[in-house]
């Protein structure tokens, strides 16, 4: 068995998880569950996968659970797999529970490390851990951008999951390396361009044609000398940014 805690982080993908409350069930259960390292154990299951199918341990009716299911698969929070012993669940991220949160998941060691050095590991983590919530709460921002300069032309657009729109714009920051103040430009230019408004209406669109939408942009927009970090200072200026 598991030892240690869970931590239900403060996020809209939790707020709106509420609104779910088999699905916060079935998450939390096997938040509960999960592995928290990959040691051995007799149904091979690695970190953050955890062993369900007890659905009536859980509380709900067989079709309460597989909606459930196919609800956290659908968010992209976990995935399944099922096998002869049972359903294998793979926790894909911490945006509503974080497993690893911990002292007491560490490994218990008679070696002292020197103060210096436990310091600088701890401050290392706490830097990666902050890089990892700006570069969502970044991608969780323009999303939203997005959605609102659509709907300023079409209110009655088809709300999206939000969800998936971070995750296709984290794509965008981190693989690509697309900077915030890029990106949001380009969403504000496409809102202003006939054909690219009609055409740019997900991130994952946008990704797709990123570089071409940035070089129409520079052509359109930019004087002969500006250069892209002149054009969004000028774009801020101007109140179109």
């Amino acid at each position: 068995m598991n030892h240690g805690f869970i931590k239900l982080n403060r996020s809209p993908e939790t707020l709106e998880l509420l609104n779910d409350p088999n699905a916060f069930t079935l998450l939390t259960v096997i938040a509960l569950r999960a592995r928290r390292t990959d040691e051995f154990n007799i149904h091979n299951l690695k970190r953050g996968q955890a062993l369900i199918g007890d659905y009536k341990k859980c509380g709900l009716t067989h079709s309460q659970y597989r909606t459930a299911m196919k609800h956290l698969g659908r968010w992209g929070l976990v995935a399944f797999r099922p096998t002869s012993r049972g359903t294998i669940a793979t926790l894909l991220d911490h945006r509503v529970y974080d497993i690893n949160d911990s002292e007491g998941d560490k490994p218990v060691t008679n070696e002292r490390q020197p103060d210096d050095k436990r310091m600088t590991t701890n401050k290392n983590e706490k830097n990666e851990k902050n890089e990892k919530k700006d570069a969502h709460a970044d991608a969780w921002r323009l999303g939203e951008v997005l959605l609102g300069s659509i709907l300023e032309s079409k209110p009655d657009f088809r709300r999206p999951s939000l969800e998936r729109w971070a995750r296709d714009m984290d794509r965008l920051l981190r693989l690509d390396g697309r900077t915030p103040e890029r990106i949001e430009a380009v969403i504000r230019w496409c809102r202003t361009d006939p054909f690219w408004s009609a055409n740019i209406l997900s991130p994952a669109s946008l990704r797709k044609h990123f570089d071409r939408l940035e070089l129409e942009m520079g052509r359109c927009h930019a004087t002969p000398a500006e250069s892209l970090h002149d054009q969004i200072a000028r774009m801020e200026q101007e109140g179109t940014l």
